[in-house]
């Protein structure tokens, strides 16, 4: 799935430009961020080789879950991901639905294919690695991880950069902790997206990895 998806496609299309293709789940502006790592390359003949290596080569069906009204064309990225699927002879559902509705349901891991974006609040990659990448501990860890990805090793790590104090050592063990969950496709990353505001071309802004823009990095020019 992960090399069959175009994200730059869906980055000219989709997004019209406004998005940042990402090997990750965190962005750039969080500590953990690795710049150096890059996405499985868009390869439809390498994934049609694969799909009949693991005996799919006619295909099957499944249901990509989705949010309509949360992220940035959330619904119409979900669209496009079927799209491209559809070229392996996989068929997608798409079934978007509103927040209020779509949550509940993917939190009750009531799903097999989902969306979900994540911002980590705190500026470093341990909030996604815990939240996102850790097992299923029933404790916390892990809560948004709705396909249950898990490696022991990860969970180790994770558990370390909690408590390590020396910066070096701790951004190694969290390099070696993304490097694992992407050689395992633990998730597929698909981009870091942009907001889209409108301002007058004398007015300029920083927005931050959190998708907040502070007032004081706000300027008027004359």
């Amino acid at each position: 799935f992960y090399q069959a998806i175009d994200i730059d496609g869906i980055r000219k299309t989709v997004m019209r430009g406004a998005s940042n293709p990402s090997a990750l789940l965190v962005g750039p502006g969080v500590n953990g961020f690795q710049p150096d790592m890059k996405r499985l390359p868009y390869d439809v003949r390498a994934v049609q080789r694969l799909m009949t290596e693991a005996g799919y080569g006619s295909g099957f069906e499944i249901t990509l879950n989705c949010p309509s009204d949360r992220y940035v064309n959330d619904a119409l990225i979900c669209q496009a991901v079927a799209a491209n699927l559809a070229r392996i002879q996989v068929k997608v559902r798409v079934q978007a639905e509103p927040k209020a509705s779509y949550f509940p349901k993917v939190l009750r891991r009531d799903t097999s294919f989902y969306l979900l974006g994540w911002t980590p609040a705190t500026y470093d990659a341990y909030n996604a690695m815990n939240a996102l990448m850790a097992c299923v501990d029933g404790k916390g860890a892990g809560q948004y991880n709705l396909g249950s990805y898990c490696n022991p090793r990860v969970d180790e790590l994770t558990r370390r950069v909690l408590t390590e104090q020396d910066k070096d050592r701790r951004n190694a063990m969290i390099r070696e902790a993304f490097q694992l969950h992407a050689a395992d496709v633990g998730h597929i990353p698909l981009h870091q997206q942009a907001l889209a505001w409108g301002v007058s071309t004398k007015a300029s802004v920083v927005q931050l990895a959190d998708n907040a823009m502070p007032f004081k990095w706000m300027s008027i020019s004359p």
